[in-house]
């Protein structure tokens, strides 16, 4: 590309056509297409308004890209509220979950404390057991011994005196 200024006016002459595509940044077919729309030759040589005229307008193609933009935007906010009410439901299964641990923890606790209650009245019971069978067993062994003592005292002329009658 080479600038020439005459007459207070820049041209501007490129070797070839895919020499000014390339500096306008566009396809070969746009180029033709909007040279004809603006009537304009396409000679090798150009003024500052012909290349304003057939650069690609940036509204356009902000427009373009807004018009996908808004689509692809709609569709992420789609999946972010769905997303969203996901979160949501995982978030009260959470809270269900938490609460239920904290009614097993509390079931445990009682559990705990009834077995607690449980083994010491079984202790209690054991003792008192125990107590019961050695009083038991002192009581037994008193009567087999005042028994015993009984049959000792008794010698011959004992038994004879109770089997004889009196006169």
């Amino acid at each position: 590309m080479k600038i020439k200024r005459e007459n207070m006016k820049d041209y501007y002459t490129f070797g070839s056509t895919a020499e000014l595509t390339l500096f306008l940044g566009i396809d070969r077919e746009v180029l033709f297409q909007r040279a004809k729309l603006r009537g304009i030759e396409l000679n090798g040589t150009y003024t500052e308004e012909d290349l304003t005229a057939l650069k690609p307008a940036k509204e356009s193609a902000l427009a373009d890209l807004n018009i996908d933009s808004e689509a692809e935007i709609e569709i992420l906010k789609m999946r972010l509220e769905m997303l969203e009410s996901q979160l949501g439901f995982k978030d009260q299964q959470l809270d269900d979950r938490k609460q239920h641990i904290e009614t097993l923890k509390s079931t445990l606790t009682k559990a705990e404390q009834n077995l607690e209650k449980t083994q010491t009245t079984v202790d209690q019971q054991q003792h008192l057991q125990m107590a019961t069978l050695s009083q038991l067993d002192k009581v037994t062994s008193r009567v087999q011994r005042i028994e015993m003592e009984g049959d000792q005292k008794k010698h011959w002329w004992s038994k004879n005196k109770k089997d004889k009658p009196e006169d």
